[in-house]
């Protein structure tokens, strides 16, 4: 993960504290609309005990609207780029694991979790990768080798692009290219497009 990705987080965490904002998150109903659309490659029975790795989970917020959700059998692990934002969740989820690294480097079990969700960490333009796309790529790849059963995840959308003053920080994707890869991956994966105009949710099933 980038130099410059590690810089802007934690100048949020300076200016926000725990805040939604300091993840990045315009407010926390936006956020939480993100969590929603990630849900559906999650058990359908939400007593079912299951494993969920959280890449970028920030302050843990994922697993608080799981439970508020209904999930009660959660066996959750937490992974973040930010020690500070690790601290915190640990320190507020202390059932659950948290662990702080760079997603693509950091060692962590071949197909060790039922689930793999990412909301909001696949944005941020990364100088290791001339083409953002080919990050995203990598991001995927890992979560679909680390999952069992499902992969969810965010982007903002290069549809929704023009509703934003530029920031050359963030990157904008093509929904469609998006999904067309998954699918080459897992035929089971589908285009949730409908939750904000700036925002897309893949969800695949193996």
């Amino acid at each position: 993960m980038s130099k410059a990705t590690r810089e802007f987080y934690a100048d949020l965490y300076k200016r926000h504290g725990t805040s939604h904002r300091s993840l990045s998150f315009t407010s926390a109903l936006t956020q939480q609309l993100r969590f929603a659309a990630l849900l559906g490659v999650l058990p359908e029975d939400r007593g079912t005990p299951f494993s969920l790795l959280d890449v970028g989970c920030g302050f843990g917020d994922l697993y608080g609207f799981l439970g508020e959700a209904g999930y009660s059998s959660v066996d959750y692990t937490g992974l973040d780029i930010m020690p500070e934002f690790v601290s915190h969740a640990a320190a507020r989820y202390p059932e659950c694991r948290f662990l702080a690294g760079d997603f693509l480097s950091v060692d962590m079990p071949q197909g060790g979790y039922d689930c793999v969700l990412s909301s909001g960490a696949l944005n941020m333009v990364t100088e290791g990768y001339p083409d953002h796309y080919e990050f995203v790529y990598a991001m995927i790849e890992r979560m679909l080798a680390l999952a069992r059963r499902g992969v969810a995840f965010n982007l903002l959308s290069q549809a929704g692009k023009d509703g934003f003053w530029e920031d050359p920080r963030f990157f904008y994707c093509d929904a469609g290219r998006i999904l067309a890869h998954c699918r080459s991956k897992v035929p089971d994966t589908e285009l949730d497009h409908g939750y904000l105009s700036y925002d897309f949710a893949i969800r695949a099933r193996k």
